[in-house]
């Protein structure tokens, strides 16, 4: 069967999209249900329903978005099993567990997303605010298991040896990761309503008053967490070079400190340096002459968090699960050599070239179909002048630089002979 292929903007494109979409309504479902409860805590304890009244509008947005969010989440799903089949495949096979809880606890925060937002009057402020807890909770359990996910997909840990479904779940970056994944939820839950609320206390109007305690009020939270996030950063970058950095070449901590990620960890760097000295001259000046500077740490914020994926992704490759499955969706020498994955050629069988490069379309494009990724091969012919022997070589074993791009060739011998074959003669 052909594989799929988008027209025009390709499916890393499309698959981008739909997660970063996703991404965006994740980060408020956990930051947006703690902050929600914790306004209608202290509301409850001053006695000012203003605070009450921000736990409740945030609410309302909340139930709204996780009808959205649950669309995302299935339409991320379908997009894996039928755009990358053999790595949805082995992802979901290896972290099973994970994700059937994930769908469990996504499932129990969106049933108290809505019992929290529609028994505003008909409970107990005692009870209500227990539905209010009970949301936050399922949010960041939901963000725990995800990060869990993506935790193994950077460093796999001891599951490459183990194959256990237990330390695929715990690797050895889990609670570092995890508390650099949450703290920026909360903290961009609280600037996200800063931002609204510094744009609607400008209008005058009866409520001008009430969206500027808001806005003081949700400007301290996250004025007060973003100077704890350069901390759980750097303990997450160390963590992660005491994790990879004896694991072969280019490993995660590799291709953080001077490969393909690098770039992308200094923009990221420089946007939380620029957030940070921002919320200092929010404090020092004051929050009615600093508002202005948070704003500007806020939209750095925003912007680091995106990209901190795009770190995290770079940081793995050139692997899809580092060390395991390439960017082909094949797995790698290493797990073929213990069972996982691997194919034998039928002895006498004729190797077609042209399904061999399918597994190259992620990355590469060739006659006008395929990837992006890497550079295109049509006139790869005339580069190599028909050196098949030597084309061979460099597939089989990429030389540095291009080593921290493209893995080694996980084919056969055959394979990777009437891919060279097809390559030069087509």
């Amino acid at each position: 069967m052909d594989r799929i292929d988008f027209p025009f903007l390709g499916n890393s494109i499309i698959m981008a999209v739909v997660i970063l979409t996703h991404v965006f309504f994740a980060f408020f479902a956990v930051g947006g249900s703690v902050l929600a409860v914790v306004s209608e805590f202290w509301g409850t304890r001053k006695k000012d329903n203003d605070y009450i009244r921000l736990a409740r509008s945030v609410s309302g947005f909340l139930s709204d978005m996780m009808k959205i969010n649950g669309v995302l989440g299935v339409a991320i799903v379908v997009l894996t099993i039928g755009l990358w089949t053999p790595f949805g495949a082995f992802l979901y096979s290896t972290q099973f567990w994970p994700f059937l809880a994930e769908g469990g606890v996504f499932l129990l925060l969106m049933i108290f997303a809505v019992i929290y937002h529609n028994t505003w009057d008909s409970v107990s402020r005692g009870m209500h605010i227990f539905y209010g807890l009970l949301t936050a909770f399922f949010s960041i359990a939901a963000g725990v298991l995800i990060n869990a996910i993506w935790a193994f997909m950077m460093v796999p840990g001891k599951w490459i040896e183990t194959q256990s479904r237990w330390d695929a779940f715990n690797t050895p970056i889990l609670s570092e990761s995890t508390t650099h994944l949450i703290l920026p939820c909360l903290i961009n839950g609280a600037l996200l309503v800063f931002v609204w609320t510094y744009w609607k206390s400008r209008k005058p109007g009866e409520d001008q008053q009430y969206y500027k305690k808001v806005n003081k009020f949700t400007g301290v939270v996250g004025g007060t967490l973003l100077f704890l996030q350069p901390i759980s950063g750097i303990l997450f970058l160390l963590k992660v070079k005491s994790a990879t950095e004896a694991l072969p070449a280019p490993n995660p901590w590799a291709q953080l400190s001077g490969g393909v990620a690098q770039p992308f960890l200094y923009t990221m760097i420089g946007l939380a340096s620029v957030a940070v000295i921002c919320t200092i001259f929010y404090w020092v000046m004051g929050h009615e002459k600093g508002r202005k500077a948070l704003l500007a740490a806020s939209f750095a914020m925003f912007i680091a968090f995106f990209i901190g994926g795009f770190t995290r992704e770079r940081a793995r490759k050139p692997y899809l699960v580092w060390n395991v499955m390439s960017m082909d969706q094949q797995f790698t020498k290493t797990m073929k050599d213990k069972g996982i994955g691997g194919t034998e050629q039928t002895s006498g069988a004729v190797v077609n070239g042209e399904q061999v490069f399918q597994g190259c379309k992620g990355c590469h494009s060739y006659k006008g179909q395929g990837g992006t990724t890497g550079p295109d091969l049509t006139n790869v012919a005339q580069k190599y002048k028909n050196d098949q022997k030597g084309l061979m070589e460099f597939i089989r074993q990429p030389p540095s630089p291009v080593n921290n791009v493209m893995t080694p060739f996980s084919g056969t011998e055959a394979e990777l002979e009437a891919l060279a074959d097809y390559l030069l003669t087509n």
